[in-house]
């Protein structure tokens, strides 16, 4: 009777942790940079030798051109192309559903997943809630023409995030929020009336508690903004990287302290201590600015690309505490994720690479052509996605590659 008792205690406890860390059996990818927003999948069974000798390429298909990025639940992908969403069969490619925008847009962003819905937002500010098992249309604003919200000069790229019945969007100077079943506008922030505040709007927002409230961080072209989620009341707003340009990558989280970066004009990285109601800077230089895609953070260090693309780059890493370079591998621009203790590296010319996530050096593992050779356009500038022993390849022009690292 003890021994019942103590394993259905420990059923009950591990269902727990698996909720509460949003973890499932089948590693689920449902929204951008995965489950917890931080570019770390939890997969384990896949071969990260499995590059070497060429792409295993199991399928390919053309999606359309963008930038959005995967999110897969069930075996469903779901992605967007230019004016469509699509779903596919995430071991065949097979599509199963595509549904289309009324008003010409472009893919910037990444569907997420919450429940029996997808939601997705465009390039032109008009958000839909779709039924994931047949894309039928549940609801849509257009968030411009309904909320008044400003119009971002290069198009809304920031992905939706689900908090509990709210979707929280990086729009205006510290956000927005609708009910997820209705599309109804709960809080807004103003709009910015200064137009060189309006051209970095294209991060995603990141959750983080806060000295027990949850909050969101917002990142814009102008500065980093702590907000609340529920009421939407901000608590600070830290003013960096003022320039005729756009921060694009997510600040990380770590423990009591973020890291924002950017390439273009800005060029650098800064450590922010945020307990309290003013961040205080850890350290700022410029080892590690992120163009388009976010570092990762491993085990004390972060790994990510510095520079501009098109431009000579460096994938470093970069150790948090001291915010020095422990080492550096010159590659094309890159984006990555990382999984069990690896770095899944994609540069902007289609290189894969699969590395050891160590600050002692850069260990590649195996690498591959992922059009394994073909003359192509190449503009990788979507971070690669692992699941269930694929990587997923998004180019820009529209090719969607599924690549096998199955054991």
């Amino acid at each position: 009777m003890k021994a019942r008792m103590f394993v259905c205690v420990l059923v009950i406890f591990v269902f727990g942790i698996s909720a509460q860390y949003g973890i499932t059996d089948d590693y689920d990818w449902p929204r951008w940079r995965g489950p917890n927003g931080n570019g770390i999948s939890m997969e384990t069974d896949w071969d990260p030798i499995a590059l070497a000798g060429g792409p295993k390429i199991l399928w390919e298909a053309d999606i359309g051109s963008g930038h959005s990025n995967v999110a897969i639940k069930d075996n469903r992908l779901y992605t967007m192309g230019s004016r469509t969403v699509v779903c596919l069969n995430a071991e065949t490619g097979k599509e199963i559903w595509e549904y289309s925008f009324e008003r010409s847009c472009r893919a910037y962003s990444t569907p997420t997943i919450d429940d029996k819905y997808v939601y997705v937002l465009n390039s032109e500010g008009v958000l839909v809630c779709l039924k994931a098992k047949n894309g039928k249309l549940k609801w849509e604003r257009d968030l411009m023409d309904e909320f008044k919200t400003e119009k971002i000069p290069y198009g809304y790229a920031g992905s939706p995030v689900i908090e509990g019945d709210l979707i929280i969007l990086n729009v205006n100077t510290a956000g927005i929020a609708l009910d997820k079943k209705t599309g109804d506008l709960i809080w807004a922030s103003d709009i910015h009336t200064d137009k060189v505040n309006r051209e970095g709007y294209h991060t995603t927002p990141v959750l983080y508690d806060h000295e027990g409230k949850r909050c969101t961080l917002l990142f814009s072209g102008t500065g980093l903004s702590l907000v609340e989620v529920k009421g939407g009341k901000q608590l600070w707003f830290y003013e960096w990287g003022r320039t005729h340009t756009a921060n694009c990558a997510d600040p990380i989280v770590i423990e009591d302290k973020v890291f924002i970066s950017a390439g273009y004009m800005v060029k650098k990285g800064t450590l922010l201590e945020i307990t309290g109601n003013v961040p205080r800077v850890v350290w700022e230089n410029e080892n590690m600015g992120n163009e388009f895609s976010a570092c990762v953070y491993v085990g004390g260090y972060l790994y990510g690309s510095n520079g501009d693309h098109a431009k000579p780059c460096q994938f470093r890493s970069i150790d948090v505490n001291t915010g020095d370079a422990m080492w550096e591998k010159k590659m094309k621009m890159a984006s990555l994720v990382a999984a069990d203790g690896k770095l899944i590296i994609l540069e902007e010319d289609g290189i894969l690479h699969i590395a050891k996530a160590t600050p002692s050096s850069y260990q590649e593992i195996s690498s591959c052509d992922v059009f394994d050779g073909e003359l192509a356009i190449r503009q990788f500038f979507t971070p690669p996605v692992l699941y269930k022993g694929k990587i997923y390849c998004r180019n820009y022009n529209g090719e969607l590659i599924c690549i096998d690292v199955s054991n």
